[in-house]
Formats: C-alpha cells, sequence, structure tokens
C-alpha cells in the first residue's frame, strides 16, 4: 500500500511539473527581451542561433562527394583552408566546430560523413578537446545543426536537464531568422583569421592538463571504428602549437593517439612543436593559427600526405602548383 502510494504520488509530480515547467520553457524561449529571447538572460550556457557552425552545416551538401572532409574542434575550423586545397586540385569540407570532441565529431560523422560523399576525413586531434565533457560544443550544435536527429542524439548523450532547455529552444527558435553571422565566414566551413599575436605568450599560458577525459577517448575509438566499419579511410591530425605550449602535456595525448593509431591502422601525423612556425607571426591567440600559419601549415601538410601516399591511395589527385 506504501509502495502504490508513492507511486502515485510520483506521477502527480510528474504530471504537475509537466503542466508548470514546459509552458514556462516555452514563454522563455519564445518572449523576446532587449533583441533576445528571456532564456539567454537565465545562463550563458545557450548559444545563438547563427554563426560559422549554422553556416557551414546549412551550406553542407550530402550529395556532393568531397576528396577530403575536416571534423574536429575550432583549430580544425581555423586550421584546414579549402581554397589552399583547391590550388592542388583537391576539394574538401571543413566540419570542425568550436570546443568540438570526439563526442560531438561521431555523431557528426554518422549524420553526415559516408563512402559515398568523402574519400578521406581528415580528424584534427587537438589535446584540448579530449580534457571537456563537450557541453560547451554540444550547446553550439543542438542549436545549430541542420539535422534534428544529430541534434537529439547529442542531447540524448547527456544526463543533464539543461539540455531539455537547449533542444526547446532549437525547436522553438526553427521558424526564425538566424541572430547572427560569422563575418569571417569565407566557405566550406572555413572562417579566416589574418591578425597576429599582439603579445608574448607565458610559459604558464597553458594550464596541465594531463589526464584526459575517459569517455572523450572511448567516442575517439568509436569513431576510428564507425569509419573502418564504413570503409573510409581517415588520418588523425595534430595542428601545430606555439613554442609556448607546455611539451610534457602533449606528449601525455601523443602516446594515445599513436597507440590507437597502431590499433586501428591510420596515420598520425603531428604536427604540434613543428619548428617551421613562430608563435607572434603565424597564430593569432595562445592557440589557433593566422592565415600566415594556415596557409604554411596546409602547403606541408598537403606536401606529407603526397609524399607519404596518402593521397594516391584514395583516388585522390594532387596537382603541384607552379
Amino acid at each position: 500500500m506504501k509502495t502504490k502510494k508513492i507511486v502515485v504520488n510520483g506521477l502527480l509530480f510528474l504530471v504537475m511539473f509537466s503542466l508548470i515547467y514546459f509552458p514556462a520553457l516555452v514563454f522563455v524561449c519564445k518572449v523576446n527581451y532587449k533583441g533576445k529571447p528571456l532564456i539567454y538572460r537565465t545562463s550563458d550556457i545557450y548559444t545563438l542561433k547563427g554563426g560559422n557552425t549554422f553556416q557551414k552545416f546549412k551550406e553542407f551538401d550530402k550529395n556532393i562527394k568531397y576528396d577530403i572532409i575536416v571534423v574536429g574542434s575550432s583549430e580544425a575550423y581555423r586550421g584546414y583552408d579549402p581554397r589552399n586545397f583547391k590550388k592542388s586540385g583537391i576539394t574538401i569540407f571543413n566540419l570542425g566546430t568550436s570546443a568540438q570532441t570526439p563526442l560531438n565529431s561521431y555523431i557528426i560523422s554518422k549524420q553526415y560523413i559516408t563512402s559515398s560523399n568523402c574519400k578521406l576525413v581528415v580528424l584534427d586531434v587537438y589535446d584540448g578537446a579530449f580534457h571537456n565533457n563537450g557541453f560547451e560544443s554540444s550547446s553550439d550544435l543542438i542549436q545549430n545543426l541542420s539535422s534534428d536527429v544529430a541534434a537529439i542524439e547529442m542531447a540524448s548523450s547527456y544526463k543533464n536537464p539543461q539540455i531539455i532547455n537547449m533542444l526547446a529552444l532549437r525547436f522553438v527558435n526553427s521558424g526564425r531568422p538566424i541572430m547572427y553571422r560569422d563575418s569571417l565566414y569565407v566557405g566550406n566551413g572555413f572562417s579566416e583569421r589574418r591578425d597576429t599575436l599582439k603579445y608574448s605568450l607565458p610559459f604558464d599560458e597553458y594550464e596541465n592538463r594531463y589526464l584526459p577525459n575517459e569517455v572523450q577517448i572511448d567516442y575517439l575509438e568509436k569513431l576510428l571504428n564507425y569509419f573502418n566499419s564504413n570503409h573510409i579511410p581517415v588520418v588523425m591530425v595534430t595542428v601545430p602549437f606555439p613554442k609556448e605550449k607546455i611539451k610534457e602535456q602533449h606528449f601525455v595525448y601523443k602516446k594515445i593517439f599513436t597507440d590507437l593509431s597502431s590499433k586501428y591502422n591510420v596515420p598520425y601525423l603531428d604536427y604540434a612543436f613543428n619548428n617551421y612556425f613562430n608563435s607572434q607571426t603565424h597564430f593569432y591567440d595562445s592557440h589557433h593559427l593566422n592565415q600566415a600559419g594556415v596557409d604554411l601549415f596546409n602547403k606541408i601538410f598537403l606536401e606529407d600526405l603526397n609524399k607519404r601516399n596518402i593521397l594516391k591511395s584514395h583516388n585522390i589527385n594532387f596537382k603541384i602548383e607552379n
């Protein structure tokens, strides 16, 4: 009898909660205050509709076959310029997004990348993307992905009640125009930055993050398994870092990437501390390449892919620039 009473009271609570919570949620998502829905005033975790993420997924066409598709964090979407690849006769689309983690990349890849629309995936593996739980990037993606299925799957990966709010905001905003554009977006998923570092990087610019998030390592394996089982070739890449970054920190991650490279027979190219790159002239902040850095990195990367026969083995024609 006592158990029955607990169950009944629990159900009544859920009904009352739903009757109050969901109308209130719709209200704060729909009603604007100073040009934004009220929900944006309740927390800074909610992402605006628009920007680089919205623009690239709106532009991306799954029916077009690209030579290369890039996935990864902002180091990816600011590190591989489709214009540089086009000069070598190679078509790419950059699906990297801000703070994108392997969890995010896994869901994006399942929804958008197939053996029919991609000859080679460049999986950008940046140390920082393996340290967090992906909540920040998921907020952006849930709001701005073109696929409702991908957005819902991403939301279901978290046991956090704020995720429900993010999904509600997505669907309430579905008929609204975008709230802002990335003025630096040049197409095919890439945004350029031409400014340079205006300050010297201290040695302690970077936190020690020796322990990766095990969930993200598991999702990296799931991602590599997805590509292997669907016959999608992949190469893992770490973009150049400023020389001030703590090397010992990267070596912890490098061992993980190298071990997985061997386990899944996937090439891993590590440019983290490449001597060609100068902190002041090739970066615009403590971990992103500027356009001069991107141009140099893309040239070196393409030459390495060609030398290792990675392009030819996947039927990607490489035209050497004159």
